[in-house]
């Protein structure tokens, strides 16, 4: 009986565990990013793209032209984190999620590709240096 109190104890301290890293991001990769981005494979010309990153998650992207993370969104995903990583969910292009490493220092928030191999224009648009608007 003790034993069976103290495995459904560990599973449900497992549980709240995981349940801490989702659903939200930390506070240093939220907010409006900038970044300068090459011709994308869908047709997209070079320019200056934002994203917005909301700490419940939610990711909006601005193609070139736009100045403010305030207007119409090209499209918007999920984000989650996880320690060093963050998943970039599904995006109208790519019906997978990507895999990213993440560091932010200062003004700056650095993005390299870990799993991103289905999604060449997700993987190009996101991979890179961002700085904060």
């Amino acid at each position: 009986m003790l034993a069976t109190l103290l495995i459904a104890a560990a599973v449900g301290l497992a549980g709240a565990a995981a349940a801490s890293t989702t659903g939200t991001v930390p506070a240093a990769i939220v907010g409006c990013w900038s970044r300068h981005v090459g011709a994308l494979p869908v047709g997209t010309g070079p320019g200056v793209w934002l994203v917005k990153i909301t700490k419940a998650g939610r990711l909006a992207a601005y193609t070139p032209g736009s100045t403010k993370c305030d207007a119409d969104s090209d499209f918007t995903a999920t984000v989650s984190v996880a320690g060093s990583h963050l998943t970039i969910g599904p995006v109208p292009v790519c019906g997978t999620k990507g895999l990213y490493s993440w560091k932010a220092s200062g003004n700056t928030l650095t993005l390299q590709a870990v799993a991103e191999k289905s999604c060449a224009p997700r993987r190009l648009l996101f991979t890179g240096v961002w700085r904060k608007k």
